[in-house]
């Protein structure tokens, strides 16, 4: 999750816990001062330092902390205003993550806009939520990692390192670790906006996670909404009131289905397809996984192929059609008795790391807490309902350590999610997205009134992995003009699944 990273009001009456909406500004004199970056990259990048209250909701404390902002300049005059993006996680970090995304976010938003990020609250250098700096022998990260179905007693052995990681997370954060939720990053954003001393006006471009503090700083302050795009959209309501989010996993069995289709389809750009047939395809992988759960081949005679890293890699590989012709030849090998093409994809693939940011954000937003492993079995159980390929998928590390949290945000967004925003909020959402689901669009979309949800007819994660000129040319004409799609409207990839000119 991918894995990945204002100066408002203090006269608000701020109550921990209870922030359903802020619109009034605060008056803010102070100018960004931007300058050269110090890192590795030849775009035309530059970056600056913001103060911000470390406590939005303590009017005492005057602590303060500098986020750190990069610039990714408009390509074309007269410039229009910025646009803020957050790249997920949540926890994703902004500046590392901007030198890959601005080349492709920036034309898609016309090339008028700067482009601007920061790193949210506990990445970078923001505060960094890092529960086991010293882990030299990986001791700690490598808990709750293992897949709840890889055997019967899993389940036990994720919540006592739940247990461990809540207790461990608390002992080295209680300083600060309450000071990273969302609410607070809301209110950073809304620091930026009003810092640029342009039109004090919310331009941004959520991704992932970025939906779901989208979602929130909108909510928040839904009178300073111009244009705001949330694509790949997380389930909101599950992220702050559920123990687990079980609707991430509610199209991930069809994306898989999917890629097992596109296959069959595209036989001369797919190992896994030879003379199958869909059904026959379909039932050589379902052998394939209980095969390596149950009776796992050794790799290099020393080796075990494991099952949790087996079926975490093809849950990732999902996200990124342009890799599934990869995935497919590695599958097949596999099948062949060669382990080492498989085993090469999973040592190379890796996520840039903000140590355990998503943790810190996502389990100190969620109100729930409990000491009983049988209150989350009502969650487990719906997992399972949900998907039938992948529904074992993050317990470890994204429910069981959170029902244990040993701190709260200290402010937290209390609403409903039912907004009237001064400009309307556009809602991108793939068809076969695995960890997105449109079905999550659909439930934040219904409750921001004159949303518009566009679909984007295509696979993987976030509508920028299968790109459409169709939906890229709706992206721009509403941060350009402010012009909605009809309610309706689907957009077409321009290449299909397994087409050579995809990965090009």
């Amino acid at each position: 999750m991918i894995f990945s990273k204002t100066l408002l009001p203090l006269f608000l009456l701020l109550v921990p816990h209870a922030s359903k909406a802020a619109t009034v500004r605060r008056s803010n004199n102070t100018d960004i001062k931007w300058g050269p970056c110090k890192l590795n990259t030849t775009l035309p990048v530059q970056c600056a330092q913001l103060p911000v209250p470390l406590d939005y909701t303590d009017k005492t404390r005057s602590d303060t902390l500098n986020l750190d902002l990069i610039k990714y300049p408009a390509r074309k005059q007269p410039k229009r205003g910025s646009i803020l993006l957050n790249f997920g996680g949540p926890g994703q970090d902004g500046l590392e993550s901007m030198l890959a995304y601005a080349e492709l976010m920036g034309p898609t938003t016309g090339g008028y806009h700067d482009l601007i990020s920061w790193d949210p609250r506990g990445t970078g250098k923001t505060l960094r939520f890092s529960c086991w700096p010293d882990d030299t022998t990986g001791y700690y990260a490598a808990m709750g990692n293992s897949l709840a179905g890889s055997a019967d007693s899993t389940v036990g052995k994720l919540w006592a390192e739940g247990s461990i990681i809540a207790t461990r997370c608390h002992d080295q954060q209680k300083e600060t670790g309450q000071f990273v939720g969302m609410a607070f990053v809301a209110r950073d954003m809304m620091s930026i906006v009003d810092a640029l001393n342009e039109d004090g006006m919310l331009r941004y471009w959520g991704i992932s996670g970025g939906t779901t503090l989208g979602a929130t700083v909108v909510a928040m302050f839904p009178d300073r909404v111009e244009r705001v795009v949330l694509d790949g959209v997380m389930n909101a309501h599950e992220y702050y009131n559920s123990f687990g989010e079980p609707e991430m996993v509610a199209s991930t069995d069809a994306t898989w289905e999917e890629f097992m289709r596109g296959c069959i389809a595209t036989p001369n750009n797919c190992a896994l397809a030879k003379n199958r047939t869909y059904d026959e395809l379909e039932a050589v992988m379902t052998e394939l996984f209980d095969t390596v759960r149950n009776n796992p081949p050794v790799f290099n005679g020393t080796v075990v192929f494991s099952y949790d890293l087996f079926k975490a890699h093809i849950f990732s590989t999902l996200y990124s059609p342009s890799d599934w012709p990869g995935l497919a030849q590695a599958l097949e090998d596999v099948l062949q008795g060669n382990l080492e093409t498989f085993v090469s994809r999973v040592l190379a693939f890796s996520i840039p790391s903000q140590d355990q940011a998503i943790l810190g954000i996502r389990c100190g937003d969620k109100k729930l807490r409990t000491n009983k492993l049988s209150d989350l079995e009502p969650v487990f159980e719906q997992y399972r309902k949900t998907s039938k390929w992948f529904w074992d998928w993050a317990w470890g590390y994204d429910v069981t350590p959170c029902a244990q949290w040993g701190f709260e945000a200290k402010e937290r967004y209390e609403g409903d999610f039912q907004v009237k925003t001064k400009n309307p909020v556009l809602f991108v959402s793939n068809s076969f997205d695995p960890v997105t689901p449109l079905a999550s669009a659909k439930n934040m979309s219904s409750g921001f009134e004159g949303s518009v949800l566009l679909t984007h007819n295509g696979h993987g994660h976030l509508s920028l992995t299968q790109p459409s000129n169709c939906t890229n040319s709706i992206i721009q004409n509403y941060f350009l003009e402010g012009k909605l799609p009809a309610p309706g409207t689907v957009c077409e990839p321009n290449f299909p699944l397994f087409d050579p000119a995809a990965s090009m």
